[in-house]
Protein backbone atom coordinates (compact mmCIF):
# COMPACT_ATOMS: atom_id res chain seq x y z
CA UNK A 1 0.00 0.00 0.00
CA UNK A 2 1.23 3.48 -0.78
CA UNK A 3 1.55 6.22 1.82
CA UNK A 4 1.31 9.97 1.78
CA UNK A 5 4.29 12.03 2.90
CA UNK A 6 2.62 12.68 6.28
CA UNK A 7 1.84 8.99 6.80
CA UNK A 8 5.42 8.06 5.99
CA UNK A 9 6.79 10.70 8.38
CA UNK A 10 4.56 9.39 11.16
CA UNK A 11 5.80 5.85 10.47
CA UNK A 12 9.44 6.96 10.53
CA UNK A 13 8.97 8.70 13.87
CA UNK A 14 7.41 5.55 15.31
CA UNK A 15 9.95 3.16 13.77
CA UNK A 16 13.02 4.45 15.58
CA UNK A 17 11.90 4.11 19.22
CA UNK A 18 10.23 0.77 18.42
CA UNK A 19 13.44 -0.60 16.91
CA UNK A 20 15.45 0.67 19.86
CA UNK A 21 13.12 -1.26 22.16
CA UNK A 22 13.08 -4.32 19.88
CA UNK A 23 16.59 -4.78 18.44
CA UNK A 24 16.95 -7.49 15.81
CA UNK A 25 13.33 -7.32 14.64
CA UNK A 26 12.67 -9.06 11.33
CA UNK A 27 11.85 -6.93 8.30
CA UNK A 28 8.65 -8.89 7.69
CA UNK A 29 7.53 -8.28 11.28
CA UNK A 30 8.13 -4.56 10.86
CA UNK A 31 5.99 -4.53 7.72
CA UNK A 32 3.16 -6.26 9.59
CA UNK A 33 3.56 -4.11 12.73
CA UNK A 34 3.39 -0.83 10.79
CA UNK A 35 0.86 -1.98 8.16
CA UNK A 36 3.19 -1.37 5.21
CA UNK A 37 4.89 -3.33 2.47
CA UNK A 38 8.34 -4.82 2.97
CA UNK A 39 9.70 -2.56 0.20
CA UNK A 40 8.21 0.50 1.91
CA UNK A 41 9.83 -0.40 5.24
CA UNK A 42 13.17 -1.01 3.48
CA UNK A 43 12.92 2.44 1.87
CA UNK A 44 12.11 3.98 5.27
CA UNK A 45 15.17 2.34 6.81
CA UNK A 46 17.32 3.68 3.99
CA UNK A 47 15.98 7.18 4.67
CA UNK A 48 16.79 6.88 8.37
CA UNK A 49 20.47 6.63 7.47
CA UNK A 50 20.35 10.32 6.45
CA UNK A 51 18.62 11.49 9.65
CA UNK A 52 20.20 12.73 12.85
CA UNK A 53 20.99 15.78 14.93
CA UNK A 54 22.83 18.95 13.80
CA UNK A 55 26.44 18.31 13.08
CA UNK A 56 25.45 15.45 10.78
CA UNK A 57 28.77 13.74 11.14
CA UNK A 58 29.27 10.01 11.49
CA UNK A 59 28.33 10.04 15.17
CA UNK A 60 25.32 12.30 14.68
CA UNK A 61 23.37 10.23 12.14
CA UNK A 62 21.15 7.22 12.76
CA UNK A 63 22.89 4.00 11.81
CA UNK A 64 20.69 1.20 10.45
CA UNK A 65 22.03 -2.35 9.99
CA UNK A 66 20.13 -5.03 8.08
CA UNK A 67 21.56 -8.53 8.34
CA UNK A 68 19.80 -11.82 7.67
CA UNK A 69 16.48 -10.04 7.40
CA UNK A 70 16.87 -8.53 10.89
CA UNK A 71 17.15 -4.81 11.64
CA UNK A 72 19.25 -3.03 14.25
CA UNK A 73 19.37 0.72 14.90
CA UNK A 74 22.32 2.45 16.53
CA UNK A 75 23.46 6.03 17.12
CA UNK A 76 19.91 7.18 17.95
CA UNK A 77 20.17 7.14 21.73
CA UNK A 78 18.79 10.68 21.92
CA UNK A 79 15.38 9.12 21.16
CA UNK A 80 15.58 7.28 24.48
CA UNK A 81 15.61 10.51 26.48
CA UNK A 82 12.25 12.08 27.46
CA UNK A 83 11.33 15.07 25.34
CA UNK A 84 11.98 18.35 27.14
CA UNK A 85 10.16 21.40 25.80
CA UNK A 86 10.59 24.98 26.89
CA UNK A 87 7.63 27.08 28.05
CA UNK A 88 7.76 28.94 24.73
CA UNK A 89 7.50 25.62 22.84
CA UNK A 90 4.71 24.17 24.98
CA UNK A 91 2.40 27.21 24.94
CA UNK A 92 1.70 27.14 21.14
CA UNK A 93 0.97 23.40 21.40
CA UNK A 94 -1.46 24.04 24.24
CA UNK A 95 -3.25 26.84 22.39
CA UNK A 96 -3.60 24.72 19.24
CA UNK A 97 -4.85 21.71 21.22
CA UNK A 98 -7.41 23.80 23.14
CA UNK A 99 -8.75 25.20 19.86
CA UNK A 100 -8.93 21.74 18.27
CA UNK A 101 -10.75 20.23 21.26
CA UNK A 102 -13.87 22.23 20.36
CA UNK A 103 -14.27 20.68 16.91
CA UNK A 104 -13.00 17.08 17.03
CA UNK A 105 -15.06 13.99 17.79
CA UNK A 106 -16.33 14.10 21.43
CA UNK A 107 -14.46 10.90 22.34
CA UNK A 108 -11.21 12.44 21.08
CA UNK A 109 -12.03 15.79 22.68
CA UNK A 110 -12.08 14.25 26.16
CA UNK A 111 -8.57 12.86 25.77
CA UNK A 112 -7.37 16.12 24.23
CA UNK A 113 -8.80 18.22 27.05
CA UNK A 114 -7.17 15.92 29.60
CA UNK A 115 -3.81 16.40 27.89
CA UNK A 116 -4.43 20.16 27.82
CA UNK A 117 -5.10 20.18 31.55
CA UNK A 118 -1.82 18.35 32.18
CA UNK A 119 0.12 20.82 30.04
CA UNK A 120 -1.61 23.82 31.60
CA UNK A 121 -0.80 22.54 35.08
CA UNK A 122 2.86 22.10 34.11
CA UNK A 123 2.89 25.71 32.88
CA UNK A 124 1.14 26.98 36.00
CA UNK A 125 -1.93 28.09 34.03
CA UNK A 126 -5.60 27.75 34.93
CA UNK A 127 -8.67 27.80 32.70
CA UNK A 128 -9.11 31.46 33.61
CA UNK A 129 -5.53 32.16 32.58
CA UNK A 130 -5.82 30.87 29.02
CA UNK A 131 -8.38 31.94 26.45
CA UNK A 132 -8.40 30.74 22.85
CA UNK A 133 -10.43 32.99 20.55
CA UNK A 134 -10.36 32.05 16.86
CA UNK A 135 -12.77 34.52 15.32
CA UNK A 136 -12.56 33.36 11.72
CA UNK A 137 -15.27 33.13 9.04
CA UNK A 138 -17.25 29.92 9.50
CA UNK A 139 -15.90 29.33 13.01
CA UNK A 140 -19.43 29.45 14.42
CA UNK A 141 -20.41 26.32 12.46
CA UNK A 142 -17.54 24.04 13.51
CA UNK A 143 -19.32 22.70 16.58
CA UNK A 144 -22.46 21.88 14.59
CA UNK A 145 -20.44 20.22 11.83
CA UNK A 146 -18.43 18.14 14.30
CA UNK A 147 -21.64 17.01 16.01
CA UNK A 148 -23.16 16.04 12.64
CA UNK A 149 -20.08 13.95 11.75
CA UNK A 150 -20.10 12.24 15.16
CA UNK A 151 -23.88 11.65 15.30
CA UNK A 152 -24.13 10.70 11.60
CA UNK A 153 -27.06 12.98 10.85
CA UNK A 154 -27.98 14.96 7.76
CA UNK A 155 -26.96 18.60 7.64
CA UNK A 156 -28.82 21.30 5.74
CA UNK A 157 -26.33 23.85 4.45
CA UNK A 158 -26.77 27.24 2.87
CA UNK A 159 -23.54 27.47 0.90
CA UNK A 160 -21.94 29.69 -1.71
CA UNK A 161 -19.34 27.96 -3.84
CA UNK A 162 -16.26 29.88 -4.99
CA UNK A 163 -17.50 29.97 -8.59
CA UNK A 164 -21.21 30.52 -7.84
CA UNK A 165 -23.05 33.80 -8.13
CA UNK A 166 -25.46 33.03 -5.29
CA UNK A 167 -25.99 30.78 -2.31
CA UNK A 168 -27.73 27.41 -2.62
CA UNK A 169 -29.37 25.21 -0.03
CA UNK A 170 -28.45 21.55 0.01
CA UNK A 171 -28.72 18.50 2.25
CA UNK A 172 -25.46 16.66 2.89
CA UNK A 173 -24.41 13.44 4.62
CA UNK A 174 -21.32 14.45 6.68
CA UNK A 175 -18.24 12.23 6.58
CA UNK A 176 -15.34 14.16 8.15
CA UNK A 177 -13.96 17.55 9.15
CA UNK A 178 -10.57 18.19 7.52
CA UNK A 179 -7.98 20.97 7.67
CA UNK A 180 -6.02 21.86 4.54
CA UNK A 181 -4.00 24.90 3.44
CA UNK A 182 -5.23 27.08 6.29
CA UNK A 183 -8.94 26.25 5.93
CA UNK A 184 -11.46 23.88 7.48
CA UNK A 185 -13.44 21.65 5.11
CA UNK A 186 -16.51 19.48 5.61
CA UNK A 187 -16.27 16.33 3.49
CA UNK A 188 -19.73 14.98 2.78
CA UNK A 189 -21.98 13.29 0.26
CA UNK A 190 -24.03 16.07 -1.30
CA UNK A 191 -27.55 14.92 -2.15
CA UNK A 192 -28.00 17.83 -4.55
CA UNK A 193 -24.91 16.91 -6.59
CA UNK A 194 -25.26 13.18 -6.01
CA UNK A 195 -21.55 12.90 -5.26
CA UNK A 196 -18.83 13.60 -2.71
CA UNK A 197 -18.00 17.23 -2.09
CA UNK A 198 -15.54 19.16 0.12
CA UNK A 199 -17.29 22.26 1.52
CA UNK A 200 -15.01 25.05 2.73
CA UNK A 201 -16.35 26.04 6.11
CA UNK A 202 -15.87 29.80 5.68
CA UNK A 203 -18.26 29.66 2.68
CA UNK A 204 -21.06 28.15 4.74
CA UNK A 205 -23.70 30.77 5.48
CA UNK A 206 -25.91 28.55 7.63
CA UNK A 207 -25.72 24.98 8.96
CA UNK A 208 -28.73 23.20 10.50
CA UNK A 209 -28.46 19.76 12.07
CA UNK A 210 -31.46 17.54 11.28
CA UNK A 211 -32.75 14.37 12.94
CA UNK A 212 -32.33 12.32 9.75
CA UNK A 213 -29.78 9.52 10.33
CA UNK A 214 -27.23 8.51 7.68
CA UNK A 215 -25.04 5.47 7.17
CA UNK A 216 -21.39 5.38 8.19
CA UNK A 217 -19.01 7.04 5.71
CA UNK A 218 -17.12 4.80 3.30
CA UNK A 219 -13.75 3.41 4.48
CA UNK A 220 -10.94 5.95 4.12
CA UNK A 221 -13.37 8.85 3.64
CA UNK A 222 -11.02 11.16 5.54
CA UNK A 223 -7.77 9.87 4.01
CA UNK A 224 -7.82 11.45 0.56
CA UNK A 225 -6.43 15.01 0.53
CA UNK A 226 -8.76 17.96 -0.05
CA UNK A 227 -8.63 18.92 -3.69
CA UNK A 228 -10.76 19.83 -6.67
CA UNK A 229 -12.14 16.74 -8.40
CA UNK A 230 -13.05 17.50 -12.04
CA UNK A 231 -16.01 16.04 -13.88
CA UNK A 232 -16.66 15.52 -17.59
CA UNK A 233 -19.06 18.47 -17.54
CA UNK A 234 -16.41 20.97 -16.36
CA UNK A 235 -15.07 23.34 -19.04
CA UNK A 236 -11.57 22.70 -20.40
CA UNK A 237 -9.05 25.50 -20.90
CA UNK A 238 -5.70 25.59 -22.71
CA UNK A 239 -2.82 27.77 -21.51
CA UNK A 240 0.79 28.36 -22.50
CA UNK A 241 2.88 28.47 -19.32
CA UNK A 242 6.36 29.90 -18.97
CA UNK A 243 8.70 28.37 -16.34
CA UNK A 244 7.45 30.69 -13.59
CA UNK A 245 4.06 28.93 -13.74
CA UNK A 246 5.16 25.31 -14.15
CA UNK A 247 4.37 24.71 -10.48
CA UNK A 248 0.72 24.72 -11.58
CA UNK A 249 1.22 21.27 -13.13
CA UNK A 250 1.65 19.82 -9.62
CA UNK A 251 -1.06 21.93 -8.01
CA UNK A 252 -4.15 21.19 -10.16
CA UNK A 253 -5.48 18.25 -12.21
CA UNK A 254 -4.14 18.36 -15.78
CA UNK A 255 -5.45 16.59 -18.90
CA UNK A 256 -2.52 17.12 -21.26
CA UNK A 257 0.92 18.78 -21.33
CA UNK A 258 3.05 19.40 -24.43
CA UNK A 259 6.09 21.58 -25.17
CA UNK A 260 5.53 24.71 -27.24
CA UNK A 261 7.59 25.01 -30.45
CA UNK A 262 10.10 27.46 -28.98
CA UNK A 263 10.81 25.04 -26.10
CA UNK A 264 10.56 27.78 -23.49
CA UNK A 265 6.90 27.17 -22.66
CA UNK A 266 4.52 24.32 -22.00
CA UNK A 267 1.01 24.07 -23.42
CA UNK A 268 -1.35 22.59 -20.86
CA UNK A 269 -5.02 21.62 -21.10
CA UNK A 270 -6.84 21.36 -17.79
CA UNK A 271 -10.36 21.23 -16.35
CA UNK A 272 -11.77 24.29 -14.61
CA UNK A 273 -14.47 24.67 -12.00
CA UNK A 274 -15.87 27.48 -14.14
CA UNK A 275 -14.62 30.07 -16.60
CA UNK A 276 -14.81 32.73 -13.88
CA UNK A 277 -12.52 30.61 -11.65
CA UNK A 278 -10.12 30.06 -14.58
CA UNK A 279 -9.97 33.79 -15.31
CA UNK A 280 -8.96 34.55 -11.72
CA UNK A 281 -6.35 31.79 -11.86
CA UNK A 282 -4.76 33.15 -15.05
CA UNK A 283 -4.84 36.72 -13.73
CA UNK A 284 -3.10 35.60 -10.52
CA UNK A 285 -0.20 34.20 -12.58
CA UNK A 286 0.76 37.78 -13.50
CA UNK A 287 1.75 37.25 -17.12
CA UNK A 288 3.28 33.79 -16.69
CA UNK A 289 0.31 32.21 -18.54
CA UNK A 290 -1.22 33.02 -21.92
CA UNK A 291 -4.74 31.88 -22.79
CA UNK A 292 -4.86 29.75 -25.95
CA UNK A 293 -8.53 28.73 -25.68
CA UNK A 294 -11.33 29.52 -25.28
CA UNK A 295 -11.41 33.09 -26.57
CA UNK A 296 -14.09 34.00 -24.03
CA UNK A 297 -11.60 33.21 -21.24
CA UNK A 298 -9.01 35.55 -22.78
CA UNK A 299 -11.62 38.32 -22.79
CA UNK A 300 -12.46 37.67 -19.14
CA UNK A 301 -8.79 37.84 -18.16
CA UNK A 302 -8.37 41.11 -20.07
CA UNK A 303 -11.37 42.56 -18.23
CA UNK A 304 -9.99 41.52 -14.85
CA UNK A 305 -6.60 43.04 -15.69
CA UNK A 306 -8.21 46.31 -16.77
CA UNK A 307 -10.28 46.49 -13.58
CA UNK A 308 -7.16 45.89 -11.48
CA UNK A 309 -5.06 48.50 -13.31
CA UNK A 310 -7.67 51.25 -13.71
CA UNK A 311 -7.20 52.75 -10.21
CA UNK A 312 -3.50 53.26 -11.01
CA UNK A 313 -3.92 55.01 -14.34
CA UNK A 314 -3.30 58.79 -14.33
CA UNK A 315 -6.40 60.93 -14.33
CA UNK A 316 -7.34 62.57 -17.65
CA UNK A 317 -6.22 66.22 -17.87
CA UNK A 318 -9.07 68.75 -17.55
CA UNK A 319 -10.69 69.91 -20.79
CA UNK A 320 -11.03 73.56 -21.88
CA UNK A 321 -14.38 73.88 -20.11
CA UNK A 322 -13.12 72.28 -16.89
CA UNK A 323 -11.13 73.88 -14.10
Amino acid sequence: MSATTLERLERLLALVPWLLANPGARLADLAERFDAGVDEIAADLDTLGFCGVPGYGGGDLIEVALSGGRVTVRMAEYFRRPLRLSREEVLPLLVAARALADVVDPSQARALRSACATLASALGLTDEGLTVDLDAPGQAWLGTLAEAVSARRVLTLRYRAADAAEERERDVEPWALLAAEGHWYLRAHCRLAGDRRDFRVDRIREATLTDVPVAAPPPGADAEPVRYTPSAADPRITLDLDPRAWWLLDAVPVDEVAPVADGRQRRVTLPARSEAWAAELVASLAGAATVVAPASLARRVATLAEEALSPYRPASPPGPDRV
